[in-house]
């Protein structure tokens, strides 16, 4: 099967991405996913097999989520983030099998607040962690002091 430029591009972007970008991403697609339930529960409350699977990959993304989260190193703010990703998870799990787009709906403002307190979390810490790098190299002269 022959793959689109598309999904070559996708895997690059995915396979070159640090961790941190890759949270974001999971967000992403975990946005994408609700909102593609919603919009097919809205269209077409029969399609069952399409809401199932825009829900299913929403809550893959939240296991992707849970999964992400390091206890030792995160401590309480990780516990609490798994407790949120857990409920979130139920919630799309009951509104699977339900078909109940009002649980999906209440979600949805929370899973785009997350994505953009995580996006904003990451673009601080690139920028601490470039601060420090640049803080780090010799600059030209204090290269030849040091070897001089």
């Amino acid at each position: 099967m022959a793959r689109s430029a598309n999904d070559k591009y996708v895997e690059t972007a995915i396979l070159t991405a640090s961790k941190e970008d890759l949270i974001v991403r999971v967000f992403d697609i975990l946005i994408l996913s609700a909102q593609q339930a919603v919009e097919k529960m809205h269209a077409d409350v029969g399609d069952i097999e399409r809401i199932h699977r825009a829900l299913l990959r929403a809550q893959r993304a939240l296991a992707v989520l849970m999964g992400a989260l390091d206890m030792e190193i995160g401590g309480e703010l990780a516990t609490n983030l798994f407790r949120v990703y857990e409920f979130w998870h139920h919630e799309l799990v009951m509104a699977n099998m339900q078909k109940d787009v009002v649980r999906v709906e209440r979600l949805l403002p929370d899973f785009i607040d997350y994505r953009k307190t995580w996006a904003e979390a990451v673009s601080q810490f690139k920028a601490m962690q470039r601060n420090e790098s640049e803080a780090s190299e010799p600059t030209a002269s204090s290269g030849f002091a040091a070897v001089g």
